[in-house]
């Protein structure tokens, strides 16, 4: 795994876009009309820029997977925030659907695991089918980042058929959100760095 650079921002970006763009909480947060597939990739572009100014976007070696993990004590600078928050607002969701994200994502961050731990974002590959690879390299990047740093993993996902896997990896399900508002169920995950 290397750090991701501005050289290899666009190859990041398909991968994630491939991997993402069916996503249910990705499709929660974009608006739904024509400009969809370019709103998914403003969301994307902006997750992908947030991780990297928290030194925690990295691409697989074969270009092909891609994980936003950071420490979650890492902070964003307020004038970088409210950039991205005017982006998103302006090009992804749409100034009219914003409070209902927000308050969304208030109640996710009250959620989520609160002591210090690698914050697992984003894991994506291009090829679900050839990726397997990837998904190694991705898998023993992670696990080795959280063992030297003595940091357990926390991680959510709206997709249910993830969860099986990351049993199987050793994670397990500290709280489940089912919001009849959003038709969505989010499962919190953590992985102890010793597991």
């Amino acid at each position: 795994m290397k750090r991701i650079t501005t050289n290899e921002k666009a190859v990041a970006l398909k991968v994630l876009n491939a991997a993402f763009s069916a996503n249910p909480g990705v499709l929660y947060v974009a608006k739904k009309d024509i400009n969809l597939l370019a709103r998914i990739d403003v969301l994307l572009a902006y997750c992908l820029h947030i991780a990297m100014n928290k030194k925690g976007a990295f691409i697989s070696s074969d270009n092909k997977g891609v994980v936003l993990i950071f420490d979650s004590h890492e902070k964003q600078s307020l004038l970088d925030g409210l950039r991205g928050y005017i982006k998103l607002g302006n090009d992804c969701i749409g100034w009219d659907r914003a409070p209902k994200i927000i308050l969304r994502q208030r109640k996710i961050l009250k959620m989520r695991y609160k002591p210090r731990h690698v914050y697992c974002w984003m894991i994506g590959v291009e090829d679900h089918k050839n990726g397997l690879t990837s998904i190694r390299e991705m898998r023993d990047f992670i696990f080795d980042l959280s063992s030297r740093k003595q940091l357990p993993i926390g991680a959510e996902t709206t997709m249910s058929e993830n969860l099986s896997l990351y049993k199987r990896y050793g994670f397990s399900i500290y709280k489940t959100w089912e919001s009849t508002q959003d038709n969505m169920t989010t499962w919190f995950i953590k992985r102890e760095h010793n597991a």
